[in-house]
């Protein structure tokens, strides 16, 4: 019966323990309290109805939707293109990050149906603050 005891105890703790994640700082210069820190990820694939490729400028661009990661400030926003099946996917960047979306576009030259003939999904991390 000790034993059953310990081993609830072990993990009820390992379930309520949160990990330490420590923002130092973020676009809009905000600071909120640590636990309210979170990292969201995702991906955004190559055919997602309602948030397509487009073209803008000679570049391919996208908007990416983070709607369900629940930012209260704008994140730190990472993304990358996973390669396509049959395309060397172009790098990209990403800019105008918002609480519920943020866009990427090619770093260099690219057409929004190279893009798409080649398979490329965004690999997308984000980190910021739900509270």
């Amino acid at each position: 019966m000790r034993a059953l005891y310990c081993y609830l105890t072990v993990l009820l703790l390992s379930a309520t323990h949160q990990s330490n994640l420590k923002i130092l700082d973020t676009p809009d210069g905000g600071s909120h309290p640590e636990p309210c820190a979170l990292t969201c990820s995702g991906v955004s694939r190559h055919d997602q109805s309602g948030y397509v490729w487009y073209n803008r400028d000679g570049k391919a661009g996208k908007p990416i939707n983070i709607r369900e990661c629940g930012f209260v400030s704008p994140p730190v926003v990472t993304a990358i293109t996973a390669e396509g099946s049959r395309y060397d996917c172009p790098a990209i960047r990403a800019f105008y990050t918002k609480t519920q979306l943020f866009y990427v576009v090619t770093v260099e030259n690219a057409r929004a149906a190279d893009v798409l003939r080649g398979q490329c999904d965004v690999n997308w991390i984000a980190t910021g603050y739900n509270c």
